[in-house]
């Protein structure tokens, strides 16, 4: 319960301002392209709602209280260790410029294009000021091990392939390692060859 607690505080204004407003900027102008999105576009609008996501995730410090953050503190973990934090940072870059170029809209475009530009700013300074002196081998806040993160891709990767079939195709590598296949190739193109 205190951990929660700690979270709903970290919403408001902390002693690190200049990033509390930066994620704000990010989170209102991400919103305004939620807002102005035209009716029919629920890729773009997944999308700025994950970006939405990322905001609060990294505005309340998520990672660091969902794991056990070892022998850092949440907010240390969360800031500059969790590997994690570095993938939703890059979202915030990638996510909105995406919407900007899948959408016919000039209006949303520019919104988004604003939007990537921020959250590419905010990424970058967030790397160059906390995460970019921290080794390789604290990426995980030590409590991941590596051999268990390739099961669990390899478990996520059976399951897209059950549930997603038709939209994925996946093969496997000597049936042990699926992998993702991104084309269907023509019948004519596949060589087989027995050993």
């Amino acid at each position: 319960m205190e951990e929660i607690k700690q979270m709903v505080d970290a919403l408001w204004l902390t002693d690190k301002i200049y990033w509390d407003i930066a994620l704000y900027w990010i989170f209102f102008v991400n919103l305004i392209i939620l807002f102005i999105l035209p009716s029919g576009s629920s890729l773009q609008t997944t999308i700025t709602i994950v970006v939405l996501l990322c905001v609060v995730i990294d505005k309340v410090y998520a990672f660091g209280y969902m794991f056990d953050s070892g022998r850092y503190t949440p907010v240390r973990c969360h800031e500059t260790i969790f590997f994690g934090t570095y993938i939703i940072r890059i979202l915030m870059l990638v996510a909105p410029l995406t919407v900007a170029g899948s959408t016919d809209s000039d209006k949303v475009r520019g919104i988004a294009i604003l939007a990537g530009i921020s959250g590419g700013v905010y990424a970058f300074a967030r790397w160059y000021a906390e995460q970019r002196d921290v080794s390789s081998t604290a990426l995980t806040c030590a409590f991941l091990d590596v051999s268990m993160v390739a099961q669990n891709a390899g478990l996520a990767l059976i399951l897209a392939k059950m549930f997603l079939r038709d939209r994925l195709s996946l093969g496997a590598i000597h049936r042990h390692g699926p992998v993702t296949v991104l084309v269907e190739l023509a019948p004519d193109e596949v060589e087989v060859q027995v050993a």
